[in-house]
């Protein structure tokens, strides 16, 4: 068995989905919605690399953690309450 992933305009979904319903060797058909992402490149890792760009230049500035006296201590308490969690 065979799972293929497609991606197409909301529009033509449902064209699509008619022609594989008549397909006799199409199993199973899983319909899923997604929320529109704006392409920055002409990869879905150059898309991210952007998205994480701007989040950080929006960050610069803000002093995010200025209370943090000592990052590493911060760490290991941000680890023991990920291992009091589990």
């Amino acid at each position: 068995m065979t799972i293929l992933k497609i991606t197409v305009e909301d529009k033509q979904a449902g064209l699509l989905r008619k022609l594989l319903e008549d397909v006799s060797y199409v199993k199973n058909i899983e319909e899923e919605h997604l929320a529109i992402v704006e392409k920055h490149g002409d990869n879905d890792n150059d898309s991210v690399v952007n998205r994480i760009k701007k989040i950080l230049d929006e960050a610069k500035g803000k002093d995010l953690f200025k209370d943090i006296e000592d990052p590493s201590e911060w760490q290991r308490e941000i680890r023991k309450e990920w291992d009091r969690d589990s």
